[in-house]
């Protein structure tokens, strides 16, 4: 593998707000910070998270949201993955094949799986279980 591609459930759990990390995770995000990638889906999902609370009249928390997720998108903005023709090629097999055993991902999960397939990474998510059926690696960095 290559690296190591944000689930929106794991960038989330970083955010100003959120509860503290122990050190473990820390150093472990820390240690491989060159090769942790996220996705354009993963922009999506936290823009309409940062939407919502501005909606929903949380002003002072979607500022700070936004603050921070531009401090993110400043850093690692030049890896930020694509949803590209081969990732949505293979976003169709994977989703055929996790229905075909009667299993129904949401298509965020379905285009974060194949982004991490096509680009050769492991999926950092706490929800393992969403993407079984993908056949995807994936590894959970907060429960270290």
């Amino acid at each position: 593998m290559n690296g190591w591609l944000f689930d929106t459930d794991v960038l989330s759990a970083l955010a100003p707000g959120r509860a503290a990390l122990s050190e473990t995770p820390v150093s472990w995000f820390e240690a491989r910070n060159e090769e942790l990638f996220f996705s354009v889906i993963t922009v999506m999902e936290i823009n309409a998270g940062v939407t919502k609370l501005r909606r929903v009249g949380a002003a002072r928390r979607s500022e700070a949201m936004q603050a921070w997720f531009g401090d993110v998108l400043g850093r690692y903005g030049d890896r930020v993955l694509s949803f590209d023709v081969a990732s949505a090629r293979l976003a169709g097999e994977l989703s055929d094949t996790a229905t075909a055993i009667g299993r129904h991902p949401g298509f965020a999960d379905i285009a974060i799986a194949a982004i991490a397939k096509s680009h050769d990474l492991i999926v950092l998510t706490a929800n393992r279980r969403h993407f079984e059926p993908l056949g995807v690696a994936t590894f959970n960095p907060l429960s270290l």
